[in-house]
């Protein structure tokens, strides 16, 4: 006999079985591509594998969440995009926008202090992720004209579209069965992907400040 999911969020969920949720669990392969092709940068590029290890665990925690519809597996699915959101944060400001220690620090307490203000369930839930596109446009703002900020531009352009699908998820499910969440999944892995790939950029266009710099004749300074 087939029971209720101990935790029912979306649309396409209406049993605790596995494959219960199909797109909801194999949308989430594209976090695992994504995760893989930022790997397989060339070795001589930042490679941010903190945010590619992190990038990976979204992608197997949200399909063990997807697939198991549990308490356990909820945590499995949040933290990971916690600490994704917070580690990118820090990255992108410390070391791409080249903010002082102090100043990232800061970024981090106010972005921490937004999200505790949100209300819980305000537009399904998606208006947690508000304040991380928040940030995540100032950085683009901020950034240097280049790669990098293209990227940023990119991601902070289809973040919205991405929370969309989120929202939407359960208000059309009666006109849409399979439901839009798997769409979240589709869209941010591809946000993802340019936010890491940003921070590879980044490393890149403005240079590591404890690298020594060289003028023409190939001479320290």
């Amino acid at each position: 006999m087939r029971m209720p999911p101990e935790i029912d969020l979306y649309c396409e969920r209406v049993t605790a079985w596995v494959f219960d949720e199909p797109l909801g669990l194999i949308s989430n392969v594209a976090f695992l591509i994504a995760a893989w092709i930022l790997y397989s940068q060339p070795k001589g590029q930042n490679r941010s594998l903190v945010l590619i290890g992190l990038l990976t665990a979204i992608g197997l925690g949200s399909a063990a969440f997807h697939a198991f519809a549990t308490r356990l597996t909820l945590w499995m699915d949040v933290i990971p995009i916690q600490l994704f959101i917070l580690s990118a944060i820090w990255l992108l400001y410390h070391k791409s926008l080249h903010w002082p220690r102090w100043g990232a620090a800061l970024a981090l307490v106010v972005f921490l202090g937004l999200s505790a203000a949100v209300p819980r369930g305000l537009l399904q839930g998606s208006a947690s992720y508000i304040p991380a596109w928040f940030f995540l446009a100032t950085a683009a703002f901020l950034h240097t004209p280049g790669p990098g900020r293209t990227a940023l531009v990119n991601a902070t352009a289809l973040f919205p579209i991405s929370l969309t699908f989120r929202t939407l998820d359960l208000p059309l499910c009666g006109a849409i069965p399979i439901g839009t969440h798997f769409m979240w999944h589709l869209c941010n892995a591809l946000v993802l992907y340019w936010v890491v790939r940003a921070t590879q950029f980044g490393a890149m266009e403005l240079g590591d400040p404890q690298k020594p710099t060289y003028t023409h004749e190939g001479t320290k300074e």
